[in-house]
């Protein structure tokens, strides 16, 4: 993947950000799953999941979330 460097909404500089849980202690893991998929997977089992990565527009505030 390549990373975003312009806003596709206003041509403003992406900058590279993660979602955390408000209240909680630590970094909370998101990922990306397919509907219906397993909450629990089998460990060692194939899975579909990804890691999300998200960038955030610093002039209009767009975000833009890649798996």
């Amino acid at each position: 993947m390549t990373r975003p460097t312009h806003c596709v909404k206003c041509s403003g500089k992406m900058t590279l950000g993660s979602l955390k849980e408000k209240g909680q202690y630590g970094n909370s893991p998101y990922e990306w799953s397919p509907h219906n998929d397993a909450p629990f997977p089998l460990k060692g089992a194939p899975s579909q999941r990804r890691d999300v990565t998200m960038y955030r527009c610093d002039a209009c505030g767009f975000l833009e979330l890649y798996a």
